[in-house]
């Protein structure tokens, strides 16, 4: 049964200790204190995460730095970590950060679990491969009350997310079935862990800024309103990055428009007002970065040189919005910002993957019904340890994990060495060319290269974002022996169901998408495609955009491409489509569908095991 949306979340007990938590200590006798709880960006790591992912640095190195020392400081970093990470962890620190404001406050009070999107898609095999309803499983049972959309809740289309946020437009609706129309344990709509069908979020996804074409109206609901026991109410407005259209397929996303996050959000705050809310929140799923802290505050919690997007974003959303929770930059923050005619403002980020949870504490005045940024106005990034995870929700991911297991530990193949993403300081780093990328381009073109209907391609690309693990050499806890690969690791490179496809280019348009590797995206200035062997190509970075690859040097074994000639070409349906930006990937003609992206990838590792990896040298930088 759904839970009344004006509801409070339900306290939880706990017996851990918080260390440097705020506290409401300094709220007024009128005020009423609330507690927010926010995370962004899980992705589905529903299970404990590993390696890097479950790695938060708390504490810097003998070169007194986080990351990488200088190149010339002969002492390693060694930073120190904690592990983190979970759901149920997350769910673990929920409960005992509620119990701690709890026992800090006085009088009437309400705690909120809620997030700023992302939550499903680039997920790991045990809730990818079920459509990511294991992640909404967990997160139902985990309380969280509300989040805003994120670009990869549109990974699947719009239709896709309708269905897993039991919803229709503009409305959140307990009598949506979310099973209607699709094909169960195919499709979606898989038994959950208490042997019930899928029945969607218990939670509304919040999209002010994702408008209909048809209407102009939000596709989901714009603003999500929750009341304190005192009677006090408080809004939160959703909007996502207007960037999404670039960085998702067009076509599932072809009934809709992303208008500006602040115009979205400013257009429902007088709404809001209207109706006496003067607490007004914005969940948004679009972030910015800082430079790592220094002690004495912990990396994951300060705000140095924050820029991006958000800062710009925050200058133009009406002053009359008390506080921003951020997401999509994958950074960890809490900082005041300075508003144009208001007071400065919180803006947070709890980085990713469910390593930390935001623990805001805010007092709403009992006679304004604003929030009394005067007493308690403050957030910490609290890390998602794992002493105290929460059992039942243990239980759920226990399930999944089980019933994924048997085809996920499946050797299809081996390796002689890791495969990996580009990264730099530790980083992943999509403005550079990756062996893994590579190793794709190479399987997706000899995938297709198998059968005559697509045309007999000779060149593919992928792009960096579709790549979201290693593959690594050490054996992981499935005990399947060093050097094997498991179909759950291959999968987990390409999580997201897409298929490789085959599309007509012409020499020119082959130079025009080595161009757009180059052309700004938000913070990023460029995406350097995967190749397969035997296609080079130089570039020169001086050079103005449009004119930085050499068209002599774009080369296919021993013969140049020629621009009047036409090339089949392999790409994912994401490029296919125009994603990233590659628009002319999208404009290739004669598109043939091809298999599954993850299936193409076994195929390959079964036919040509021990794979190597591929060096990264297709591309090749001159200026």
């Amino acid at each position: 049964m759904r839970r009344t949306r004006l509801s409070l979340v339900a306290a939880l007990a706990t017996g851990a200790t918080v260390v440097g938590l705020p506290t409401a200590a300094s709220a007024a006798p009128k005020d009423v204190s609330v507690q927010l709880l926010a995370m962004n960006d899980f992705h589905g790591r529903i299970s404990l995460t590993s390696g890097g992912d479950s790695q938060l640095l708390t504490s810097p190195g003998p070169d007194g730095v986080y990351g990488d020392p200088d190149p010339n400081d002969q002492v390693p970093a060694d930073d120190v970590v904690q592990v983190v990470g979970g759901a149920a962890n997350v769910a673990g620190t929920v409960e005992r950060l509620q119990a701690d404001f709890r026992s800090s406050t006085h009088g009437p009070s309400g705690s909120f679990f809620v997030a700023a999107g992302d939550l499903i898609s680039a997920s790991p095999f045990e809730s990818s491969i079920f459509k990511d309803e294991p992640t909404i499983e967990v997160l139902n049972a985990m309380g969280l009350e509300v989040s805003s959309v994120g670009n990869h809740e549109f990974d699947r289309g719009t239709q896709e997310l309708r269905r897993i946020s039991a919803a229709t437009d503009g409305q959140f609706s307990d009598d949506v079935t979310a099973c209607e129309g699709v094909t169960p344990g195919v499709d979606g709509c898989y038994t959950d862990s208490r042997g019930r069908p899928f029945h969607g979020t218990d939670f509304p996804y919040l999209a002010a800024n994702v408008v209909l074409r048809s209407s102009g109206e939000p596709m989901l609901p714009p603003y999500q309103v929750f009341q304190t026991p005192a009677h006090q109410k408080f809004a939160l407005i959703g909007v996502v990055t207007q960037e999404t259209p670039s960085i998702v397929s067009p076509a599932g996303i072809a009934d809709v428009e992303f208008i500006p996050e602040a115009e979205a959000v400013n257009r429902w705050v007088p709404v809001l007002r209207d109706q006496g809310i003067e607490a007004i929140g914005v969940l948004i799923h679009e972030g910015g970065a800082v430079d790592p802290a220094m002690p004495p505050t912990p990396a994951y919690d300060g705000c140095e040189n924050l820029e991006g997007p958000i800062t710009t974003i925050n200058d133009d959303i009406d002053p009359a919005v008390d506080l921003i929770i951020s997401g999509h930059s994958h950074q960890a923050y809490n900082c005041m910002l300075s508003v144009n005619g208001g007071p400065e403002r919180l803006v947070t980020q709890a980085g990713y993957y469910g390593r930390l949870v935001t623990d805001i504490r805010l007092s709403l005045d009992r006679r304004t019904g604003d929030v009394d940024r005067s007493a308690t106005y403050e957030a910490t990034n609290v890390p998602v340890t794992r002493e105290h995870p929460d059992r039942n929700i243990q239980r759920i991911v226990d399930f999944w994990t089980e019933r994924s297991a048997v085809a996920g530990n499946e050797v299809i193949g081996s390796i002689t060495a890791d495969i990996t993403r580009a990264y730099t300081d530790g980083e992943e780093d999509r403005q550079k060319e990756s062996s893994l990328g590579n190793l794709v381009a190479d399987a997706q073109l000899w995938a297709l290269q198998q059968d005559a209907q697509f045309g007999h391609p000779v060149i593919a690309f992928m792009n960096p974002g579709g790549l979201r693990a290693d593959l690594l050499y050490a054996s992981s806890d499935a005990g399947e022996g060093d050097g094997n690969v498991t179909f759950k690791e291959a999968f987990n490179v390409q999580p997201f169901g897409n298929t490789v496809n085959a599309v007509t280019l012409t020499g020119a348009q082959i130079k025009q998408v080595l161009e757009e590797q180059f052309q700004q995206r938000g913070q990023r200035s460029q995406l350097i495609l995967g190749t397969n062997e035997g296609f080079t190509y130089s570039y020169d970075l001086s050079q103005p955009f449009g004119e930085r690859v050499d068209p002599d040097s774009i080369m296919l074994g021993t013969e140049k491409i020629d621009p009047l000639a036409s090339y089949r070409v392999v790409a994912n349906s994401f490029l296919t489509a125009g994603g990233d930006d590659f628009t002319t990937l999208g404009e290739g003609d004669n598109v043939v569908t091809g298999p599954v992206d993850s299936d193409a990838l076994v195929a390959y590792f079964q036919n040509h095991s021990p794979v190597s990896p591929p060096p990264a040298d297709h591309s090749t930088q001159v200026g």
